[in-house]
């Protein structure tokens, strides 16, 4: 295996400037309420418009959804499987996770949806994590002139880490070649990013079945649900920045 296959022992051993701990703090505290923002947005738009179709000739779209997903359940696992390999390919290829969760709670439901989306994005980044690590450094340095500060968060990715970047507003591509680069354990890897997709991949799925539900008030519920998630997830996110800056302030 030449120098450029290695995967790095530490992405300390790249120089990030400027890379200071508040600042490292600031960047992903911002991050996640971006992130919330976003879905709050989202939310909001799936609401408006399922108010507009249920007293509105839209309303047969709502129907039509009814349709294919009673189509699809006709396949059974098969349906599952091929939906979960395409969502697998996808995000290891650099496709964003969230609309394909989007996607699978629209055509499968909430449970169904949540579990294959949830194990074909796991499974799709860790094919790029393993390309990645059998790469080369020049990858890694593209990725990390883009993002110095998850690099910096990276430098030792423990489980914790590894959840913790998960929630950020960084392209999983960009953390499935960075993490590969690095001396992260796969069980650690696998761990880390399963646990971390699963709040959001909760809140996409659920937006995404609320879209498909003949009950007004279901929907509604469902999108407000998956609001709930995303926020309880940035304020604990947020506890956990707040108590390392104290801690770092000591």
């Amino acid at each position: 295996m030449t120098d450029d296959q290695e995967p790095l022992e530490d992405l300390a051993q790249i120089e990030v400037p400027g890379a200071t701990v508040e600042h490292l703090e600031e960047e992903a505290s911002a991050s996640l309420w971006k992130e919330n923002r976003q879905v709050l947005l989202l939310g909001a738009g799936v609401a408006a418009f399922m108010v507009i179709a249920n007293f509105t000739p839209l309303r047969a779209w709502i129907t039509n959804v009814r349709l294919w997903k009673d189509y699809i359940d006709e396949f059974g696992f098969a349906a599952d499987a091929g939906f979960g390999a395409v969502c697998m390919m996808a995000v290891m290829l650099g496709v964003p996770r969230l609309p394909l969760c989007g996607v699978a709670g629209v055509l499968f439901g909430f449970v169904e949806g949540v579990c294959i989306s949830w194990i074909g994005s796991t499974l799709g980044s860790y094919g790029a994590f393993l390309l990645a690590r059998w790469g080369g450094r020049r990858v890694a340095k593209e990725k990390l002139e883009r993002w110095p500060w998850v690099s910096a968060l990276l430098r030792k990715p423990t489980l914790l880490r590894v959840f913790w970047v998960r929630q950020l507003m960084v392209p999983g591509i960009v953390l499935n070649v960075m993490l590969g680069l690095t001396a992260v354990r796969h069980r650690i890897f696998l761990a880390g990013t399963a646990l971390g997709y699963l709040p959001l991949n909760i809140a996409f799925t659920l937006v995404g079945s609320g879209m498909g539900k003949e009950s007004l008030k279901h929907s509604i519920t469902q999108i407000i649900a998956a609001i709930a998630v995303v926020n309880v997830v940035a304020w604990i996110m947020l506890r956990i920045v707040r108590k390392h800056r104290a801690n770092g302030a000591r």
